[in-house]
């Protein structure tokens, strides 16, 4: 008689993997014990395959029911789930749709994945208070070494094409124009949850400069540098306390001085 942890581990290749050796474990209670597995692997699967739709309603839309059944099974195939917990299923829908043959003249569905991953990530992450002006009340010998922190399931997302276009026209209730030109690309959208509303925002070259080098664990001083370079006739300033303003940084640290290195810029 096999171990309790040996059944289980043969009921979860039955049951994802389609080894029927479990079968003989299993009391019939009016069904085939194979046909009884049969049953339920195929429950699960549905479920499996729901929670992906649920995370993927864009991809879903883009690419037709019968295609996203498709893919789903692939995933399913390659991503099993590791937990029971289904809110951290479907991490790796984009490299999928990256690799999949199928999918290669659509080089736009990756980034559509990583969005709605991103708005996935964002809505599960625990709330924190929004960062206020008061916090930045920092002596000035430490100014230099002051770094900021995104609100916790923040994701940037530099992509080649109009994803937050994409994303707009496949809602269900948009009734305006869908035109879509993917030469409109090149943008860096930064995905965050403000209070309970997910949000999905266009930036600047100059903001995405700022807030991908903060992302990076980098000072404070480095970041506003950064964003004057990408945008000369950026107020830096004036684009770090709008986004104070709208609550996008979490809390504010001050680094160890061997971290902290030039170019650095007083605090506005």
């Amino acid at each position: 008689m096999p171990s309790l942890s040996e059944l289980q581990t043969g009921m979860v290749a039955a049951i994802l993997g389609g080894d029927d050796s479990a079968a003989a474990h299993v009391r019939g209670a009016g069904l085939p014990p194979a046909r009884r597995l049969a049953v339920y692997r195929n429950a699960v699967r549905v479920r499996l395959k729901d929670a992906l739709a649920d995370v993927y309603p864009v991809l879903r839309r883009l690419v037709g029911d019968d295609c996203f059944d498709g893919i789903a099974n692939e995933y399913l195939r390659r991503h099993p789930p590791r937990e029971g917990w289904l809110q951290s299923f479907g991490e790796h829908m984009a490299a999928l749709c990256a690799d999949l043959p199928v999918l290669s003249g659509l080089s736009y569905l990756p980034d559509v994945a990583r969005l709605e991953w991103a708005r996935q990530l964002a809505w599960h992450s625990p709330a924190v208070a929004p960062l206020g002006l008061e916090a930045f009340a920092v002596p000035p010998t430490e100014q230099a070494a002051v770094s900021l922190d995104l609100l916790p399931g923040s994701t940037l997302l530099p992509s080649a094409y109009p994803v937050a276009r994409i994303f707009e026209v496949n809602q269900p209730d948009y009734t305006g124009d869908d035109t879509v030109d993917l030469s409109h690309g090149s943008q860096t959208l930064l995905v965050i949850r403000r209070d309970t509303t997910v949000c999905v925002e266009r930036l600047t070259p100059a903001e995405a400069a700022l807030l991908t080098l903060l992302a990076e664990g980098e000072t404070l001083g480095q970041a506003l540098h950064a964003a004057v370079s990408a945008e000369d006739s950026c107020a830096a300033g004036e684009l770090l306390a709008r986004h104070v303003a709208t609550g996008t940084f979490a809390a504010l640290r001050v680094m160890p001085a061997a971290e902290a290195a030039a170019p650095t810029r007083n605090l506005p």
